[in-house]
């Protein structure tokens, strides 16, 4: 009961996962489209100036196959640049960002968090910088009931608060939520991560206070590889810290009365 859900297989990603992707146009094809006007227009010129004087067959056969080439790659062009060719692009863009994006909250999501928790894994070994990982858990969540959404809405948007502007944050599943903090000159990760604390006690109903609250833990980053291991040490840490709260709670008025009369 007081273990945490685990956290998703999907949260530890294959190697080949390295980027978000984009579907803007490259730049190579946006020059292509000069560049094969140019070669195009050498081409008609040398094949019809050949025709001209040879006279031969196969050079028709060569500029007609040329100028259907042409015509193809630009027609590709052409709907990039048209209007409707603009809103497939938009819409593909929105697409692309409901992926990486939570429905219930609109935070970035565990997808999303894999690939900057990695980022900042990798800036952290080239430039020495530590940064910390804060996870936070709602105890007794489920008993909620109705008004689940309302409060993933407020605990969402009252974590990004209480985190600096530069800090990454996202939910992960259920009621897990994570922050990616970095220390700043007047505030530590640990001072963050003591305000999100507090901030978070705010989104509680007040009808469930006392066995619904949230619990913070934060891990250091050690210099871990693999972001599957630095998971994994954070979720410990998550654990340990739900565990030793619930231990040490004060128990609501109605249980101690239910317990006595018992």
């Amino acid at each position: 009961m007081n273990k945490p859900q685990a956290l998703n297989a999907f949260l530890f990603p294959s190697a080949d996962q390295r980027t978000l992707g984009s579907v803007e146009t490259p730049a190579i094809l946006r020059w292509s489209r000069p560049t094969t006007l140019a070669l195009w227009l050498v081409v008609f010129a040398i094949e019809a100036q050949t025709i001209i004087s040879t006279g031969t067959s196969r050079h028709w056969i060569a500029l007609v196959l040329s100028s259907a080439l042409f015509v193809a790659a630009h027609v590709q062009f052409w709907y990039e640049e048209s209007e409707q060719g603009r809103r497939f692009h938009r819409t593909l863009e929105k697409m692309r960002g409901r992926i990486y994006e939570d429905d219930e909250t609109g935070l970035p999501n565990s997808r999303h968090f894999v690939f900057e928790l990695r980022r900042q894994m990798m800036r952290s070994v080239r430039n020495g910088r530590g940064f910390s990982l804060v996870l936070t858990d709602i105890v007794g969540f489920e008993n909620i009931g109705d008004n689940r959404d309302r409060v993933l809405m407020s605990i969402g948007r009252t974590l990004r608060q209480a985190m600096g502007d530069g800090d990454f944050t996202a939910r992960l599943q259920g009621s897990i939520f994570a922050a990616i903090v970095s220390d700043e000159r007047d505030r530590t990760a640990a001072d963050k991560a003591d305000s999100a604390l507090v901030a978070l006690g705010s989104c509680i109903p007040l009808e469930h206070a006392g066995r619904v609250y949230p619990v913070v833990s934060i891990t250091g980053y050690e210099g871990e590889i693999e972001v599957r291991d630095f998971l994994r040490r954070a979720q410990r840490d998550l654990i340990a810290t739900r565990s030793h709260d619930v231990a040490n709670r004060p128990r609501p008025k109605e249980q101690r009365k239910s317990t006595h009369a018992a």
